[in-house]
């Protein structure tokens, strides 16, 4: 099978599942009056869901840049562990830049079954799972500006479509029997918000959960 075809097919319900999140990221860009422009460059420069759903509520608010730059490093901070698995192989590849660039919890688990499955041509396929993978997302956020735009109603409730996705992700992490982080990082979300205002929670939130993971670990590794 062509390389491509193998890497289309591998990458399938990744592509489905980006093109319906991205819908809605487009779809909430439009409707916080953030041009379709903007939509589009953020899923190719920045092209991280998650804080791009995060991004746009930070940008109404009126967000300080720095909480904004501090943000994101935290919530992407996990990517940091992901690049060295990779980066040998990746360097042999002429596409070595983007594949760093497009690695995301998806496309990482992806790449993870390529390099078990000791297939030819792994750091080929990667790229093409990877290049399908934002070009599904780019379609996605196209497409939610699109219809945000023509749309002359107001759609309500479409933010929690990340909400969604966070709580599918804190089952996920509850089912794999890991549950010292989710009780930890809930109760210490819930202490600060009700120690401070709603708008400046999240980032000493974000902060202190991280510390306290980072103590955990070392802790658990040296016994």
């Amino acid at each position: 099978m062509d390389i491509k075809k193998r890497a289309f097919k591998l990458a399938m319900p990744v592509m489905l599942s980006y093109l319906f999140m991205s819908l809605a990221y487009g779809l909430m860009m439009q409707q916080a009056h953030l041009g379709w422009y903007y939509s589009i460059l953020a899923s190719v420069l920045i092209y991280t869901g998650a804080f791009q759903y995060v991004l746009v509520g930070l940008i109404s608010a009126s967000t300080p840049n720095m909480t904004i730059l501090l943000t994101a490093l935290f919530m992407n901070a996990r990517l940091f562990f992901y690049g060295p698995t990779f980066a040998k192989l990746f360097q042999t590849s002429k596409h070595y830049p983007y594949l760093i660039h497009s690695l995301t919890d998806e496309t990482y688990a992806l790449d993870l079954k390529i390099a078990e499955s000791k297939q030819e041509k792994q750091v080929d396929l990667m790229y093409y799972v990877a290049l399908f993978s934002q070009c599904s997302w780019l379609v996605g956020t196209l497409l939610g500006a699109t219809i945000g735009t023509i749309l002359p109603i107001k759609l309500e409730g479409i933010e929690f479509c990340m909400t969604a996705m966070f709580i599918t992700i804190v089952i996920d992490q509850w089912e794999s029997h890991h549950h010292f982080p989710t009780i930890m990082s809930a109760i210490v979300a819930l202490v600060l918000l009700g120690l401070l205002k709603r708008e400046h929670f999240m980032l000493p939130s974000l902060l202190l959960a991280t510390l306290i993971m980072v103590l955990y670990t070392r802790r658990t590794t040296d016994e």
